[in-house]
């Protein structure tokens, strides 16, 4: 008599995964992926060997957890080349087959300027799209260092659909930036016309783009002559008026007739129901591009010297004009701008160090108040990151009345006490410290770069002036140590420009002021040319891509205005802001300001 295998009453012993909801095993799964981290850390019931012969290198795996990973793995140990415990890999750098291979187990590709385009070779064969992904992402966000000529080329040898996509949407987005490039001029004309066809292209108007395309076709007009209709045919050409449609436009060979759709929909409402004209519409950034950001900038010199006047810059007329007038008798604060809000942070009163945070909305011209800082807090360093504030070491200074310059300039001991301390504030905790900095410091400069702090030179003690540099990482909560600068920097000013941080500004003991640029991709500072200032009272900024410095205090004892020549390692002076002094700059939307509206002062007192 057989035996039944199975009773169809009987409670299945096996549940299958999709039946699981994942919700339920989350903890679980995470625990499992944990212990499978380890085991690969520890190399623990390794299956397979990849013997790999540039350079030599023996990189051992789990099959599952490859086979998991990528298509081709699973294809790989399937086949009879699979089955064998060791495997030979010969077209591939052993380097980059391990950082792969770890990859699978991490989710990171841990690519560099220098292998990324093997990562991406590479996890294009493996099938792994996700490092794909992450590959294409850190090329366009370090494409600067990267170069846009090694970009063309690697995407011309790997035909990557997702390059392909990250690259047109880069070149719609940075447009004028693109034009200005050598391999701008060798575009086939089906790549151009697809960028122009984009709603999004980001031109501030459409002769921009009229004026690109006649670049790029009188770079090779005889073979480009066929393909100029269509390439025209993609402009908004309803938004130029007649007379340059009539003298630029359509005397370009082929474009008489789109010139003159154009026209009779502009000129003629009852055509257009039957007009052809593929592109009638404005394209939606344009709106974005007329808008451009407010150039402002605060003074914040001492308040018996000078008022706490905003000046806004006009870039068309290059001029300054006063935009508001703050009343606001504390000095050495710092100010930060978030969201919609100015920020004050501590400094002192008479020289009574304050805990206080207070706000101007730029709208509602509305004073408002943040709770106090745990620490009292003069001369120290502020940032903005991810909507939280940061106010960073400084002197704790109290009231104390002295006739002695030696402790009212710091060199008695007792006198003032530098911190390393760091706190943050949340809209939803309120202010927290968080770990202190590796050397306590104060008069320092504070940026946020690719999600981190760094805090650049101040000084430890009144003649000790500092080089260093370093970098807070929030998902750490550590500092860690960076390349020190070049020149030591006491109370400088610094600025994010082109991915890059740059320092201005901080007396060293030799007055003028030294420039530097630190890549923290490389880790490393470079000096650029010198502004003929001395150290007090300098802001910078990144304005319309360009590095600008406001020097409180030149040689003149007048405040300089000057834009920095990349190209040429020069600085172009504009105008000069009427009132001498120290200043804060900074930029916020064109609507969020309206400079008509404000008439009275606003007391910060």
């Amino acid at each position: 008599m057989a035996m039944a295998l199975c009773n169809p009453t009987m409670t299945p012993t096996r549940q299958r995964l999709s039946e699981v909801n994942p919700d339920r095993v989350k903890y679980f799964m995470e625990k499992l992926l944990f212990q499978i981290y380890e085991h690969f850390d520890d190399q623990e019931l390794i299956d397979v060997s990849f013997k790999l012969s540039s350079p030599a290198a023996l990189v051992t795996a789990h099959r599952l957890i490859l086979s998991a990973a990528s298509p081709y793995f699973r294809e790989l140990f399937k086949s009879d080349k699979g089955i064998c415990p060791l495997i030979e890999i010969n077209d591939i750098d052993s380097e980059t087959f391990e950082r792969l291979i770890t990859f699978c187990y991490t989710g990171k590709t841990l690519a560099t300027i220098d292998n990324v385009d093997r990562m991406l070779k590479t996890a294009l064969l493996f099938k792994l799209e996700d490092a794909v992904i992450s590959c294409v992402d850190f090329l366009i966000d370090h494409i600067t260092d990267y170069t846009l000529e090694r970009v063309y080329s690697l995407q011309n040898e790997t035909q990557c659909t997702i390059l392909n996509e990250k690259i047109l949407e880069y070149e719609i987005n940075n447009f004028n930036t693109i034009i200005q490039s050598a391999e701008y001029l060798n575009f086939d004309a089906t790549k151009l016309q697809k960028i122009l066809e984009s709603d999004d292209l980001n031109v501030p108007t459409e002769k921009v783009v009229f004026d690109a395309v006649k670049l790029w076709y009188e770079h090779d007009a005889a073979t480009r002559r066929q393909y100029l209709p269509d390439i025209i045919a993609c402009l908004r050409l309803t938004y130029f008026d007649t007379n340059y449609l009539l003298e630029n436009i359509q005397p370009l060979p082929g474009c008489e007739f789109i010139v003159l759709k154009a026209l009779s929909w502009a000129n003629i409402p009852l055509t257009r129901a039957t007009n052809t004209l593929r592109f009638t519409n404005p394209r939606t950034r344009w709106w974005e591009c007329s808008k451009e950001p407010l150039f402002l900038a605060l003074n914040i010199s001492s308040p018996a010297r000078a008022p706490r006047i905003i000046y806004q810059y006009n870039q068309s007329q290059d001029s300054w004009q006063i935009s508001v007038e703050l009343g606001i008798d504390l000095q050495d604060f710092r100010a930060i701008v978030m969201d919609e809000n100015l920020y004050f942070i501590g400094g002192s009163r008479k020289y009574i160090g304050v805990k206080d945070v207070r706000s101007w909305n730029f709208k509602s011209k509305a004073l408002g108040q943040l709770p106090s800082m745990n620490q009292l807090r003069y001369r120290h360093s502020a940032a903005a990151l991810n909507g939280n504030i940061y106010a960073i070491g400084g002197v704790e200074r109290r009231y104390y009345k002295t006739n002695d310059i030696d402790q009212l300039f710091g060199l008695c001991p007792h006198a003032q006490k530098v911190l390393p301390s760091v706190e943050m504030y949340s809209a939803s905790n309120g202010w927290n410290f968080i770990s202190n900095m590796t050397v306590p410091r104060y008069e320092a400069a504070a940026v946020t770069l690719n999600g981190k702090i760094y805090v650049m030179g101040g000084r430890c003690a009144f003649l000790n002036i500092l080089k260093s540099v370093e970098c807070y990482d929030p998902r750490t909560n550590c500092w860690t140590k960076c390349a020190d600068m070049i020149e030591s920097h006491n109370y400088p000013s610094a600025a994010v420009h082109n991915g890059q941080i740059f320092v201005v500004g901080g007396w060293d003991g030799k007055f003028l002021v030294p420039v530097e640029r630190y890549n923290p991709q490389k880790d490393e500072w470079t000096l650029i040319s010198s502004l003929g200032v001395y150290f007090g009272g300098v802001g910078c900024i990144s304005f319309q891509n360009q590095f600008w410095v406001i020097s409180g205090c030149s040689n003149e004892d007048k405040t300089s205005v000057s834009v920095y020549d990349e190209q040429n390692d020069k600085w172009i002076h504009k105008a000069p802001i009427p009132l001498a002094g120290k200043y804060y700059c900074f930029t916020v939307p064109n609507d969020l300001l309206n400079l008509k509206a404000i008439e009275n002062q606003s007391s910060l007192g």
